[in-house]
Order: C-alpha cells, then sequence, then structure tokens
C-alpha cells in the first residue's frame, strides 16, 4: 500500500522526505460506484478520465454502496487499501470510530437524514478511507450529507482538496444532526406550552421525544471525541487551519450534548408537571363526587324512608303532605351546604 502512495525523494539537505505516488485512474473505475469524480483543486468535480491520475491537487472520491457484488470485489482485490481498511469499508454494522494508517485515516461517522414527519429522523452509517489524493466512502443507505456536498461541488463551492473534503463532509454531517435536534427541541417546547395551558397530551409524546434526545446524544458524543482525535493526528494534510475547523466542529458538538441534557431534564420536569396536574384533577373530581354524595345522603335516606309501601306513614292521605314533604327536602339540602361550609370543605 505504502508503495502505492509514497515513495522517498532526496532533498538539497541530503534528508529524505516522504513525497506522494499519483495513482493511476485506472485502477479506479472497476468499483462500480455510485458517485465518483476528481477533484479540479478549485471547488469543482471533474469526470474520472482513464488515461488521468489521482494527485494531491486533484484527488479522486470514490462513493460505493458496500452491498455491491462488484463494489465488493474490487474492494478485496485492490491493492490501494489495507486489509483492516477492507474489513471496515464492507462490515455492515459499525460504530463509530476512528483508526490512523501510515497514508491516511479510516472514519466511521453516523448521521441523521431529515424527515418531514413527526417520527424519529433514521441514523445512518458514513465510512469512508482517506489519503493524500484518494477518498474512498461506502455507504448502504442514502445520506443527505452526502448529496449536500455533491451539490457544492455542482455549484463550484465544493472542497479543493482531501482536506477540505474531510472538513465540509463533517460539517455537514453535524449540521443534519444539530437540524434533528432543533425539531426535537422545539417539539419540548410546543409540549410545555400546552402543560402550561394546561392541554392533555399522551405519554406517548414525551417518550418518543425523550427517545430521539438519547438516540442524538449517543450519536454526537462518540463522535465529538473522534473530531478531537483527527485534529490531534499527525497528518501531512491537515493544517492547522484544518485542524481548528475540526476543533470548532467539536466544540458545536458538545454545546449541543449539553443543550441534549438539559432537554432531558426538562422533559423529567414536564413530567412532574403533567403528573401533578392530571393528580390535581383527580382530587377535584373525586372532592366533587364526595360533596354531591354528602347532598343526596340524607335525601336518598328520607326518600326510601317514606318511599315503603306501609300503612300508617304519617300524613299519608293528607292533600298537603307532598308538599310538606317537597319543603323538608330542600330544607335538608340547604341544611347540608351550610354544614359544608361551616366546616369549608366547600
Amino acid at each position: 500500500m505504502n508503495e502505492l502512495n509514497q515513495t522517498v525523494a532526496p532533498n538539497h539537505d541530503s534528508t529524505t522526505v516522504p513525497a506522494i505516488l499519483p495513482i493511476k485512474n485506472s485502477l479506479l473505475l472497476s468499483c462500480a460506484p455510485i458517485y465518483s469524480c476528481q477533484l479540479d483543486g478549485k471547488g469543482k468535480s471533474i469526470a474520472i478520465a482513464p488515461d488521468g491520475q489521482a494527485t494531491v491537487k486533484q484527488p479522486c472520491w470514490l462513493h460505493l454502496d458496500f452491498t455491491n457484488p462488484q463494489t465488493i470485489d474490487w474492494v478485496n482485490s485492490t491493492q490501494l487499501l489495507s486489509d483492516l481498511a477492507k474489513e471496515e469499508l464492507l462490515k455492515p454494522i459499525q460504530i463509530a470510530k476512528e483508526a490512523r494508517f501510515d497514508s491516511g485515516i479510516l472514519v466511521v461517522l453516523k448521521g441523521v437524514n431529515i424527515t418531514p414527519n413527526a417520527l424519529p429522523d433514521p441514523i445512518v452509517t458514513f465510512r469512508f478511507y482517506i489519503t493524500d489524493n484518494l477518498i474512498i466512502s461506502t455507504r448502504h443507505q442514502q445520506i443527505d450529507a452526502i448529496a449536500f456536498l455533491k451539490e457544492n461541488l455542482d455549484k463550484g463551492i465544493g472542497p479543493v482538496d482531501v482536506a477540505d473534503w474531510l472538513i465540509q463532509i463533517s460539517q455537514l454531517i453535524s449540521d443534519q444532526v444539530n437540524i434533528s435536534f432543533d425539531n426535537v427541541h422545539n417539539n419540548i417546547i410546543r409540549l410545555e406550552d400546552n402543560a402550561l395551558n394546561q392541554r392533555t397530551f399522551s405519554y406517548k409524546e414525551i417518550g418518543r421525544v425523550r427517545k430521539q434526545l438519547i438516540v442524538l446524544r449517543r450519536l454526537l458524543s462518540p463522535q465529538r471525541d473522534i473530531f478531537v482525535r483527527i485534529s490531534t493526528e499527525r497528518i501531512s494534510w491537515i493544517d492547522d487551519n484544518d485542524r481548528q475547523h475540526l476543533h470548532d466542529i467539536s466544540n458545536q458538538q458538545s454545546h449541543y450534548i449539553s443543550d441534549i441534557d438539559s432537554c432531558l431534564l426538562r422533559l423529567g420536569s414536564l413530567m412532574e408537571q403533567i403528573n401533578g396536574f392530571l393528580a390535581e384533577s383527580t382530587n377535584k373530581r373525586i372532592y366533587l363526587m364526595t360533596l354531591v354524595t354528602l347532598i343526596f345522603m340524607p335525601l336518598t335516606f328520607l326518600t326510601s324512608l317514606l318511599g315503603v309501601n306501609l300503612a300508617g306513614i304519617p300524613f299519608s292521605e293528607a292533600k298537603w303532605s307532598f308538599g310538606a314533604f317537597v319543603i323538608i327536602i330542600i330544607a335538608v339540602c340547604i341544611g347540608s351546604i351550610i354544614w359544608l361550609k361551616s366546616k369549608k370543605w366547600m
């Protein structure tokens, strides 16, 4: 692998420094890429010419589907990759990681594809191996960040070299995660407003939002560390300006991790608020039912007593007996209310 990418050239001080050996484009054309191009060094892309070469000033980018049989055959047979890099690029299930090789790095990142509905945004895995003059990325699911990077290249504002490619793709993946978090945060604000206005909503809504926050935190935390490690690697094609950009991306992700932790606490407070609201509502209903029961209990007793079909009930034959009975019922109701108010139960 090193022989394909580097050679040794003498300088005027009789010491040796590494020089990059161009890669023939003909070695890259049989990989069946989803997308392939050669960076022109000015922010645009050009087609990979069969008789051309991938150089430091004009590196090649191959974007592959790791489930394509032709791609698998090419990755396994190419001499441009080490065995470990081949395994990592083709492995279907990956965690976020970064591995250093002699002439480059292999990075596994996870991003999100923004969906226009209320469902959690799907998580997608993205792998790439990058050297001074070659970028090989693999995926199975489509990735929004890659589509945006292609658009930048079409507009002439894309990466000019491999380091710029690394910065832009990292920033785009980070931006997609941040957009997903902003959508979740807006849902939290909506739930808090509903709680303040005492509007009922399902516990499932809180559970869905909480799950999204946990997934995003598990995604952001390791990738923040990955960007820090890349920025501290001694790689010839990453300069101080690029390192600062990677640090900025890492700091941005740290900020969002703190916001996620804050949102999880807010959801806990929201759950307590909802439980208090439901308990208060239940207590009010039980209280009202208790009052009604207290008022009608003596009335039920009287009607049960006087409704017994037995001879000898006082004044059962008198014309004024029913009116008197109604007056007694009203008096008992008023007396019950006065008694409840005196006890401050009403």
